[in-house]
């Protein structure tokens, strides 16, 4: 039998609770009346956390600069800092808090001591920068400098191979290439079937032109090691080097691995798969079908064509290759090289160290930094593992590709961070890398035009020992060498 449903108490509160509310309501006008018809109200103070302090943040990238300006303005209205947000390089001098700088450049400011260290507080569990979530290379090799870590990283790199898949369809073997012995022999098919150049000339900027080659050489140099291959850096530290002899700080360019990236390029050269002059955008390239394929940067890709807003489906995405390895016959040996993306880092002298540390967690945090993610005309690669989950592919839905092809682009990078691997290779980090890229780049450019192998390795080689020479501290040499390397 169904039971009855009981009734709703009535509210015996709401008829005085209105009442009070009326009298109270009447209470307010007749004071306001006796203050006077334009009287302001009473103005109320409210303290925060960080009023009073005064940062300058230096940022000479101008599209990042344009990016962060809105965080930095929400972090002072949020905090109270007030914060001069310039687009001046930082120069050792000056009175500037804190920067953007190229991750390259750390050595350059910290080997000098201009540098602050990371607050210990910022690796905790429950930082809201959530330093656990970061790619390896970011949150330890990239930010530390003589075993402290002193950058936050803001945005990574990132390359992915782009091919023309009208084009690729015609080659014997379907889909891209896997490793750089796969990407020469489709070049020279190409190359030979259509008797022009299939690929970008080579980089004319020598900064370019090191990075590529490095990319090449990485998997070349060495075998990818997993966690069991190297449990302890300290003992396997010749493993971990690349342009350096580690023990010696002697530079490797004649190693076998420069020597077999150095063949790789001469032999595009020979089968006339790279124009020998020409623009070197491979943007441009593929786009008006002078290359089959080409490594790009983000950055890069954001600059391709676009039809009634979309990336047209002959432009597709790849990995970035591998190499050909004996025992590894389903699988190319590939070993991340990383280089690019930005850092921020707090200068020494900077009255309010953790106070810009916090601005710069702000900006490299999860939130802010899936915004700059997000933002294609900046290149940001992914820093952190949460950006290349299959529940985040919004993120890279800006780049123009339809959701399939967006799906290659974030399996591509994560393929590109290879988060498995446990000895990848970097850019040159010390504080001689500007002379260093801009000789060996000069040397190697010439790969491209004919310079036999061993000739543009000796040049750049040659180069490198002169640096050196200039050092008198050997000991201090080595030093750069090993912290470049991410040993200390």
């Amino acid at each position: 039998m169904q039971q009855s449903v009981t009734p709703i108490p009535r509210n015996r509160y709401k008829l005085h609770t209105l009442t009070t509310l009326a009298v109270l309501l009447a209470l307010v006008a007749g004071l306001s009346a006796l203050g006077g018809c334009g009287a302001d109200p009473p103005p109320t103070t409210t303290t925060k956390v960080h009023d009073g302090v005064n940062l300058t943040l230096s940022c000479p990238d101008a599209a990042f600069h344009d990016a962060i300006a809105p965080m930095v303005r929400s972090w002072e209205a949020r905090t109270g800092a007030k914060v001069s947000l310039t687009r001046d390089a930082m120069t050792p001098q000056d009175a500037t808090d804190l920067a953007v700088i190229p991750a390259g450049h750390l050595g350059a400011w910290a080997e000098p001591g201009h540098l602050a260290a990371l607050p210990a507080r910022f690796r905790a569990g429950d930082h809201p920068i959530r330093w656990f979530e970061l790619l390896t290379a970011y949150s330890d090799r990239l930010v530390e400098w003589g075993a402290l870590t002193q950058a936050v990283p803001l945005t990574g790199d990132g390359y992915v191979l782009v091919y023309r898949a009208d084009r690729l369809a015609e080659f014997t073997r379907p889909g891209p290439p896997a490793t750089w012995e796969q990407f020469a022999e489709v070049a020279e098919f190409f190359a030979k079937r259509d008797k022009k150049p299939s690929l970008p000339p080579l980089p004319a900027d020598s900064e370019r032109m090191f990075d590529l080659f490095s990319r090449v050489a990485s998997s070349m140099d060495r075998l990818a090691l997993s966690d069991k291959d190297l449990d302890d850096p300290n003992k396997d530290r010749e493993r971990l080097a690349f342009q350096f002899v580690v023990a010696t700080g002697a530079p490797r360019l004649q190693s076998p691995g420069f020597e077999a990236a150095a063949k790789w390029f001469a032999h595009l050269h020979a089968v006339r798969a790279l124009p020998s002059t020409g623009p070197d955008d491979p943007i441009a390239a593929l786009a008006e079908n002078r290359a089959v394929f080409a490594l790009v940067s983000l950055d890069q890709l954001a600059r391709l064509p676009r039809e009634n807003g979309a990336v047209p489906a002959r432009f597709a995405l790849a990995g970035v290759p591998g190499t050909r390895r004996e025992g590894l016959e389903q699988s190319a040996n590939y070993v991340p090289h990383f280089s690019g993306g930005r850092l921020g880092v707090v200068r020494k002298q900077s009255q309010h160290p953790e106070i810009a540390f916090d601005l710069l967690a702000e900006i490299g945090g999860p939130a802010r930094g899936a915004e700059l993610i997000a933002t294609p005309g900046l290149g940001a690669g992914p820093t952190r593992s949460t950006h290349l989950t299959p529940d985040r592919l919004l993120l890279w839905l800006g780049y123009g590709f339809d959701e399939t092809r967006s799906k290659d682009l974030q399996e591509a990078l994560r393929h590109y961070v290879g988060q498995a691997v446990k000895n990848p290779t970097s850019g040159l980090r010390g504080p001689d890398r500007d002379e260093l890229t801009v000789a060996a780049g000069t040397a190697l450019r010439k790969l491209g035009t004919g310079a036999k192998p061993g000739d543009a390795l000796t040049e750049a080689m040659t180069a490198w020992n002169a640096f050196d020479a200039k050092v008198p501290d050997n000991a201090k040499l080595v030093r750069w060498r090993q912290r470049a390397a991410g040993l200390n």
